[in-house]
This record gives C-alpha cells, structure tokens and sequence, in this order.
C-alpha cells in the first residue's frame, strides 16, 4: 500500500466533504434491551475503528513516513465512509461510500460513489433475510474491516486511506462552516421523493462533495486557518497525520478548482440514470419540503419524524443527564461528541464541557487530561466563545496543580 501524506489544508476539504454522510436527523433514544445491544455493537465498532486506524498508520511509518503520498503512478485514493452506528439500533452500518481520486499528473478528481443498496455477499450465519445482502450491512453485520472489503471489491480499486465520521461529526462541520444544519442533513438524506431511490441520493451526494471543493478548497496556504483545519482534522477518523500533507495540498491548489470546476467529474458502481443536483443552502430546506410534502404521510417514523428541533434536543439533553454517571455512556458521549447534535447554542455548549469534565475526571494519565482541556480551550477560542474558553483554562491549571 503506498503512504498517504495529506496536510490540514487537504483535511480541510476531506472532512467537509465527508458532511454528506449525514442519514438521519434526529437520534432517537430508547430504554430497551435493543438500546442496550446497539450500544454494545457501537463500542465494538469504535474499538474496530480505532484498531483499523493503528493498523494502517504503523504499516505507513514501518514503509516511509516521508514518501510521496501519490506514489509512482501519480494517484492518490481516498475512501469516505458514512457510519450510521447510533444508539438504538442493532448495527452500524457503511451508510455512505465515496472514493476519491486525486490524478497529480493528468490534474483531475474523481468521485465515485457506491449506493448503501448494492448487493454484496455476507459470511455464512450473518444475514438473517434475504433483503440482508447488501453492502452497507456488510459492515454492520460483519465488521468494517470486512465491509471495506466488499467496498474496494465493488469499486475495483484499494484506498490508499480512510476517513470515517460520524453523526455529531457531521453536525460539527457544518455548524464550523455556516452551513444550515437542519436543512442540509435532510437534503443529503432525501431519496423517497426519486423514482430511483437511494442512487439518486448516493449521486447527491457526489454532486454536493464537488460544490464543495470548488468553493472550500484555499487557493493558497495560510497558517492563520491552521486551528480551524485542527478543529476539523479532530472530529474525522482517519489514518491520515495531521502535518502529512505538504504535496497533496500543493496540488489540490494548483488545480485551481473554483475555476476549472470540470476538473472534477463523478461516477458510479454500479452504474445508473441519475441526474446532477445542485445543492443551494439558501433554498435546500425549501427543496426538501417540495419533495417530500406529496408522500411524507406515507413515511414511516423512522424516515420521517416531524419532530421540531427543541423537542430532539431535549431528548438528548435528557439521556445525557440520566447517563451522566454511567463510565462507559461517558466515554462513548465523549468519543462520538453527542453534544454536536444539539441545535441549542447555549444547552450544546454546557453539554459539551459537562461532557468533557465527566470524562477527563476518569482520566489516569496526566498528559491526556491535559491534551483534551488543551483542544477544548483552541476550540473555544476559535469560535470566539470566551467565557467557556476562560472556564477551560481554569480547569488546565486545576489538573496541572492536581499532578
């Protein structure tokens, strides 16, 4: 596998891109024994994440930690994995799949995506219908190492690296880039109004990945967005380091996509009649409503809540106070940043810093408590939210006159 060198300015667009994976707007949360077991297969799969990733950083350094990250033949391949892995639910699954690839020599990008229906084999004992067989439950049912498998199989070619976000991920995006949340998140998410289904949305998804990069890309590098890259660079799960990127940028830059926007083009595997598009945050709640108005009283509850945001943040807000003391709810929270699901400026943020101090508080090692006050306090200070920033600093003198 060739060595993939990416830098914050790359991570940038990669973790924007990865915005459209987003499925589902509101997380519903259930005391049940099915919460119980979904939340068990979400650890696990965090813990698959977090071994995948060791994995391919020490097969990358043992090779070259300073190798050209497009290799011999000029390529760079890059896989963004939307997992749908929430409480409530019996599994996470590969909900999104997108490559991209990135050709130095000929100057071009090209997006790929897979549709979440597109069959795919599952181990003896896995699938439990015959509706089971298909690629994003390859992940969900039989592990993520296996469901990048089938992925690689379906597109005919190997990542060079990942990048895998989340649902609060997502949310924290595109908050970061002033996106509107709500109404993107149904846009990327609406198939029912499409004959076709779930290609159309998987080409959506394509399309919105290419706006993006024409209008987000820098057209040069400055040291003045590098906390707001590491912000970024923080809420995605990947291989990738945060300083491997000098050569990939340089080249991202010099293709100049705002301007040669055709430099960019899209496809599909398997291949189907989409159409491309375009996503208009000004008018994509507006959209959405169009499309889903004629059928929405045919939708089940699950596609279709219509739940207004106060009551969905309430929801979360409640399972975190009724799982405060709970370590491994904690660290879940932590992990996944379940406050970025919150609309609420005001109830996101005491969340977020409840969160963070309940998590540090069964920390043992002294230079992670210190690690995660320290990004609590650049982010804050990024996002010009002072007071919570001066709270920060005065829990990192705490815990540095505590050790």
């Amino acid at each position: 596998m060739k060595h993939k060198a990416l830098k914050f300015i790359f991570i940038f667009v990669i973790s924007v891109i990865t915005l459209l994976i987003v499925a589902y707007f509101v997380l519903y949360f259930q005391k049940s024994d099915e919460q119980k077991v979904g939340q068990e297969i979400i650890d696990r799969q965090s813990i698959e994440i977090e071994d995948i990733i060791k994995s391919r950083q020490a097969e990358e350094t043992a090779i070259d930690n300073k190798a050209d990250p497009f290799g011999e033949d000029g390529l760079v391949r890059v896989l963004l994995i939307g997992l749908d892995s929430r409480a409530g639910q019996t599994a996470g699954h590969c909900d999104v799949i997108q490559m991209i690839e990135i050709d130095k020599n000929k100057s071009n990008i090209q997006v790929t995506a897979v549709p979440r229906g597109t069959y795919s084999p599952l181990p003896p004992g896995k699938a439990a219908t015959s509706t089971d067989y298909y690629v994003s439950n390859a992940c969900g049912l039989a592990g993520l190492e296996y469901g990048i498998d089938k992925i690689e199989k379906i597109l005919g070619k190997k990542a060079d690296y990942l990048v895998m976000v989340g649902f609060s991920e997502t949310l924290g995006i595109l908050r970061n880039l002033k996106l509107p949340t709500t109404e993107t998140l149904q846009w990327l998410r609406q198939r029912q109004g499409y004959a076709i289904g779930e290609p159309q949305r998987a080409r959506n998804h394509s399309t919105f990945i290419k706006q993006l990069m024409t209008k987000y890309l820098p057209e040069k590098e400055s040291k003045l967005d590098l906390p707001f890259h590491y912000i970024l660079y923080k809420l995605v799960k990947t291989d990738l380091s945060f300083s491997q990127s000098e050569k990939i940028v340089e080249v991202l830059i010099n293709m100049d996509l705002k301007n040669n926007s055709e430099k960019i083009t899209l496809a599909m595997r398997p291949s189907y009649n989409v159409q491309d598009i375009p996503y208009d945050p000004a008018t994509a709640g507006e959209y959405v409503q169009k499309m889903i108005g004629p059928i929405k009283n045919y939708l089940s509850g699950t596609s279709y809540t219509g739940i207004d945001t106060s009551e969905a943040d309430q929801r979360i807000v409640d399972k975190i106070d009724e799982q405060s003391n709970e370590a491994e709810f904690i660290k879940w929270a932590f992990d996944n940043q379940l406050w970025l699901q919150i609309e609420d400026d005001t109830m996101r943020e005491e969340k977020h810093y409840e969160i963070m101090t309940n998590y540090i508080s069964r920390l043992t090692v002294k230079d992670d408590k210190e690690q995660v006050v320290s990004d609590y306090i650049l982010e804050m200070k990024y996002l010009g939210l002072d007071n919570w920033a001066k709270k920060g600093e005065e829990l990192l003198k705490i815990e540095i006159a505590n050790n």
